[in-house]
């Protein structure tokens, strides 16, 4: 239950000329002249770039893990009739110009934050204390990464730099000839400044194996969609030349990312936990005893493994400070949950969800449905797919399909979902309690600080790497089966044989509903692979399918021209911010990107679609 609490910090920095002969030395304000001047004022910074991620996470729609999610064949928009954000995310389409306004500040909020710890690490002597040092720079390297591979798969061709300060203008650069490579040699100086150990486990820092398990992912959605290698075991791939920098030594190759996986995998320190349900919240201590599915782990004993448990490698970590007060407090729950739970309202005969008719499962949005097709595709046999979809008819006593349903389908992500107890103190169930609500007022006297339970008691990390993930890599990348089978093995299934189809199955089936999916499909297609290509034709797999609106049941079919032609107009990239496009007003430093241009009839959603 352990649970760090990240802070955002905003560090203003002032900067001022005096003449020579002025004591110059400004003593009650922070400012470039003198600070940082210790470790515990970068440990400062550091909390501060960790805590965009917590700016990401107040609106799930602008979040890399739910937008990606939504964008895959795995899921619906769902949601309510009104939900047109959620539907135009999933539809990839618009629906309004600042729909992603939000995502692209707080990418360059992150690479800012970062780019002032890495020019500033040196401004005070560290002898003796250099470990320590390069923990620090490898932590704010591996951020960078992760902001600037974010921004490039969302928009791909970004304004980008990498000094202390932006230049005036900032233009686009190349994802492919530009980015990429600092991206890969920001990866390559984490993994190589950062040690095994240097961290508690889950502390919600990152660690040199993150680093590993980061540079493969950055590399094969390289290599898969920008250069379009195919089956990456097979392919003959040349090396990537990296810009230099610290702890970078030459160019990058194939032998060596794989080097890094088996690192990661034999000496990072993390481990398969024994059961796939351990993984996610609904297995805690106070819900599994009365949770039927997993009634067998109850009984020996075996509980949620918790956040940061030993196959986390990479976490958003979140803290009691919830609040509608403030523009980003809301940050400090897990918003994800409350989109993706039993949708809330009532259905024809007044049932609602999220009471104990629906135990362990609360309401919530209703967003992210389960698409009809991953359920329909994955085998009975396989323990995991009951592990992550709730199929509500079957599992809860009294689900309900509401009059505000749109694109609902009665199968829900468990791995995200609010998870209630039986257990709960409070009398009335209509203030839809959480099993954190309880454990909480249980062992602690930390209130809720926004007084509402089912917006703002979340606090299950939001996985965004783990162990599992590292291992399903490294057999791609290889072309063996002996990672894979050690993932099947825990899942309780038989051992099989590699092949780039069975690797690809394993992904969708072991990694579905983390947000991974999409960005899967498109580094197997490879840039411009047009209507035909893998990711296109999955997704549009999606027209037709069963959901259920406002009650009744009907089929799903675009709000435009179709999947597989918005996919093949856009290679998968959002719109840039109109308003970043106006301000700017110079085509050669920032323009739109493909497919959202145009016949605004292709990509512009005014209304939810009804069906």
């Amino acid at each position: 239950m352990k649970k760090i609490f990240l802070m955002a910090i905003t560090a203003i920095f002032a900067l001022s000329s005096c003449d020579d002969f002025l004591d110059s030395e400004n003593y009650t304000e922070a400012n470039t002249g003198n600070y940082p001047a210790s470790v515990n004022d970068l440990n400062r910074e550091l909390a501060a770039l960790y805590g965009v991620m917590n700016q990401f996470s107040q609106d799930p729609l602008q979040s890399p893990w739910f937008v990606g999610y939504l964008m895959s064949d795995d899921a619906n928009g769902g949601g309510g009739t009104g939900d047109i954000e959620s539907h135009a995310v999933a539809h990839l389409m618009s629906s309004k110009d600042a729909l992603y306004d939000k995502a692209w500040h707080a990418t360059y909020v992150g690479i800012a934050r970062a780019n002032a710890i890495i020019y500033a690490v040196d401004a005070f002597n560290w002898t003796g204390n250099e470990a320590t040092r390069n923990q620090l720079l490898g932590e704010a390297y591996f951020m960078r990464g992760l902001f600037y591979l974010w921004g490039t798969q969302f928009w791909g061709n970004i304004p980008a730099y990498w000094a202390a300060a932006a230049p005036d203008p900032c233009p686009q650069v190349s994802a492919e000839e530009v980015i990429y490579p600092h991206i890969l040699a920001d990866f390559t100086s984490a993994m190589n400044l950062m040690q095994h150990g240097a961290t508690a486990q889950g502390d919600g820092h990152a660690t040199k194996a993150a680093a590993e398990g980061y540079l493969a992912r950055a590399y094969m959605f390289y290599q898969g969609f920008y250069k379009k290698a195919g089956e990456l075991a097979t392919a003959n791939l040349a090396a990537v030349e990296l810009p230099e920098q610290e702890g970078v030594s030459g160019a990058l190759s194939k032998e060596q990312v794989i080097s890094a996986l088996e690192d990661a995998i034999n000496n990072g320190g993390y481990s398969l936990v024994k059961d796939y349900r351990l993984l996610w919240q609904y297995t805690n201590e106070l819900t599994a005893p009365d949770y039927a599915y997993v009634a067998d782990l109850a009984a020996s004993g075996d509980y949620w493994a918790g956040n940061g448990n030993s196959e986390e490698m990479f976490q958003v970590q979140y803290g009691n400070m919830a609040s509608w007060n403030g523009t980003s407090a809301m940050g400090f729950t897990n918003m994800t949950s409350l989109y993706c739970s039993l949708r809330c309202d009532e259905d024809a005969n007044s049932k609602k969800n999220g009471g104990k008719e629906t135990l362990p499962f609360g309401q919530g949005w209703g967003q992210g449905t389960i698409n009809d097709n991953l359920w329909n595709d994955w085998s009975d046999n396989d323990p995991r797919k009951k592990a992550t979809i709730l199929d509500a008819e079957a599992e809860l006593e009294n689900f309900a399909y509401t009059t505000t349903c749109s694109e609902e389908t009665g199968y829900y992500n468990k791995k995200w979902m609010i998870v209630t107890c039986a257990q709960s103190t409070w009398d009335n169930w209509n203030d839809a309690y959480t099993w954190w609500g309880v454990y909480r007022k249980n062992n602690t006297d930390k209130p809720n600080n926004n007084s509402n339970s089912m917006q703002g008691d979340h606090f299950a990390d939001i996985i965004l790497l783990r162990l599992a993930d590292v291992m399903l890599m490294h057999s791609e990348l290889t072309g063996t089966a002996t990672q894979m089978n050690k993932v099947r093995e825990r899942a309780g299934l038989p051992a099989t044989t590699y092949s780039w189809a069975n690797i690809k199955s394993e992904r969708r089936f072991e990694l579905a509903g983390e947000g991974l999916r999409f960005n899967d499909l498109r580094r197997w297609s490879g840039i411009d692979g047009g209507i035909g290509c893998e990711a296109a034709v999955a997704l549009e797999r999606q027209n037709g399918s069963r959901v259920n609106y406002t009650g009744r049941w009907s089929v799903i079919k675009h709000a435009s021209s179709g999947w597989a032609q918005r996919y093949a107009a856009t290679n998968g990239f959002l719109p840039i911010p109109p308003g970043q496009i106006n301000i700017i007003n110079n085509p050669e430093v920032l323009t739109q990107n493909a497919g959202w241009g145009g016949n605004s009839t292709d990509w512009n959603m005014t209304g939810t679609p009804i069906y």
